[in-house]
């Protein structure tokens, strides 16, 4: 055996014995402190049984003394009694002189004789007669009290109103007339407010020119290229694709949107709308890059008819639902623009994540920016008050979801200086 297998293994049976050394102190240890903790449970019940009894003792005066045997009963206090006193009718007897107790011994209670008591002669008292009983009384039958018929509630008395005092009047001669006192006027209740009517967006007709404002063509032109229908339509590099629609692809791509408009126009309508057929997804997509060109371009009625058209096939498209709102916004179709934001937030599940914040920022952006465009427009009071208070909130909303974000910088500005103009009202 080598010297260093023969180190290792001493090594080993040493750490071995001292492993064993240390488990038994431990063991040891925890022996002790069980009797340790054993020892000073019985020492606290011992300590408590002590003071249970000192307790108990306590109870019994010390200098408590029990009634000898021998003492008589106290006298009964309704008698009277003359202790030493003769009557008053024989010759006056002998009174021995008082004994003085001595100041050391302890004063005991003098014991009653009875040969010297004797009792007084009082005058007689005439016979107690007690009083005769009183007569019981007959018991009388009780009636039962009669119910107390329904009264009908009585109108509430109006509260009394104090005269007014007409100011005296004096006549300055005998021939002018002193005038009557006015009659006091009954001013009528003030009537109950109603609450805040809810007034629903309105469309307003139609402009003669739709171009769309600054607002709209800088949303339209930052809609990334990537924002693409969530259906599994054919590429435009598929060998199986139409034509119109590859030719109508690579003008888009070519941001070429006449063309891109024209071949799009050229796709036909499918004859299923069962999602997955070549026809029926190809006519989804070339009409929504159709409306996106459109809207490009400035033909904003035409854009409507496109987004119309895809939401027709594929009901919960989020993407087409906003540029559709925005189309609305700008043909100040404000109720129609309000049902497609509605359906945005409802189908945001649908969005993809890479343009979630770009779609949900531009419908909370019109959103608000259809309700202040109402707010300036109407003319009823009512409902302008009505149209600013919404205005105001979806301003709120809007800073709360983009405030913070880099990104929409000029936007976030353009809707604080909105905020504050409606605000400040």
């Amino acid at each position: 055996m080598s010297d260093t297998n023969f180190s290792y293994m001493e090594v080993s049976a040493k750490r071995k014995k001292r492993n064993q050394f240390i488990s038994v102190l431990i063991i040891v240890a925890i022996v002790l402190m069980g009797v340790i903790v054993w020892g000073w449970i019985e020492l606290q019940k011992s300590r408590n049984a002590e003071r249970i009894k000192n307790a108990l003792n306590s109870q019994i005066e010390p200098g408590f003394k029990e009634p000898e045997a021998t003492m008589e009963p106290f006298a009964d206090t309704t008698r009277v009694v003359v202790q030493d006193t003769p009557a008053v009718t024989e010759s006056p007897a002998v009174v021995p002189a008082p004994v003085k107790p001595e100041p050391a011994a302890p004063v005991k209670p003098a014991k009653v004789r009875k040969e010297t008591v004797k009792a007084v002669d009082l005058p007689k008292e005439p016979a107690y007669t007690p009083d005769p009983p009183a007569p019981k009384p007959e018991p009388v039958a009780v009636k039962p009290a009669p119910k107390p018929e329904p009264v009908a509630p009585k109108p509430p008395k109006p509260a009394p109103v104090a005269p007014v005092e007409p100011p005296i009047q004096v006549a300055m001669h005998k021939a002018d007339p002193i005038p009557s006192a006015p009659v006091p006027k009954t001013v009528p209740a003030p009537a109950a407010v109603s609450p805040t009517k809810v007034y629903p967006p309105e469309d307003l007709p139609l402009p003669e020119k739709s171009e769309p404002t600054e607002e709209a063509k800088q949303a339209v032109a930052a809609i990334p290229a990537s924002a693409m229908p969530k259906v599994e339509a054919t590429s435009a590099d598929a060998p199986n694709a139409s034509n119109s629609f590859k030719l109508g692809m690579s003008a888009y791509r070519q941001q070429d949107y006449v063309n891109a408009i024209r071949s799009f126009s050229s796709v036909p309508r499918p004859a299923s709308k069962k999602r997955g057929a070549q026809d029926r997804d190809e006519y989804v997509q070339a009409n929504f890059l159709k409306g996106m060109s459109l809207l490009k371009v400035g033909h904003l009625s035409e854009a409507v008819s496109a987004f119309q058209n895809v939401l027709e096939y594929e009901k919960y498209y989020p993407l087409a639902n906003m540029n559709l709102g925005i189309c609305y916004v700008e043909l100040k179709q404000y109720a129609k623009a309000h049902q497609a934001f509605e359906a945005v937030v409802r189908d945001q599940s649908f969005i993809e994540p890479a343009v979630f914040d770009d779609v949900m920022q531009r419908t909370k952006y019109f959103w608000a920016l259809a309700w202040t465009r109402l707010y300036k427009n109407a003319t009823n009071p009512d409902k302008q008050n009505f149209y600013r208070q919404q205005a105001v909130l979806k301003w709120k909303d809007y800073e709360v979801w983009f405030s913070k974000n880099d990104k929409y910088k000029n936007e976030n500005l353009k809707a604080e200086n909105y905020l504050k103009s409606l605000s400040s009202l």
